[in-house]
């Protein structure tokens, strides 16, 4: 039986949910929310939002310069009625990364942006879940940036 944890970090946006959801969908905002910290290379210059189905892999680059692994990554679910969208994930230690990214209206002007994933990388799950946490949080601190400067 495999072990898995679960991460959730969820942080209020001040953006339009509808402003959010559609920078989400978007491979330049994935890049700026980890920019600094991972790089994604195969991303870098894409300007088409991402579609359901698609699947894609690549370097998955620490600090952009230390390669982690072959990162292999398959859109599963985007859906724009509940602002959702899900991936299956996997490369290097980890066995699965399944990452659900959801927004939320507040109100006109806010949302609440929630990351959500069930990662199993055998005996370094527990390991991972502490990075994925940290990844997390360090996104969200990208999306209150992003938003400060254009979505708002």
């Amino acid at each position: 039986m495999r072990s898995t944890r679960t991460i959730t970090v969820e942080s209020i946006v001040r953006a339009g949910a509808d402003r959010v959801w559609d920078a989400l969908r978007y491979p330049g905002t994935f890049l700026y929310v980890t920019r600094g910290l991972l790089g994604f290379p195969s991303l870098v210059g894409r300007t088409a939002p991402f579609e359901l189905g698609e699947a894609d892999s690549g370097m998955l680059m620490l600090f952009h310069v230390l390669p982690l692994s072959r990162h292999h990554i398959h859109l599963v679910e985007m859906d724009p009625a509940t602002m959702t969208m899900r991936t299956e994930e996997r490369g290097g230690l980890i066995r699965s990364w399944q990452h659900t990214l959801h927004v939320e209206a507040i109100d006109a002007r806010s949302c609440r942006y929630t990351d959500t994933v069930v990662v199993d990388a055998g005996p370094f799950t527990a390991a991972l879940a502490v990075s994925a946490e940290w990844l997390f949080r360090y996104r969200h601190l990208r999306w209150a940036r992003l938003a400060r400067r254009q979505l708002s």
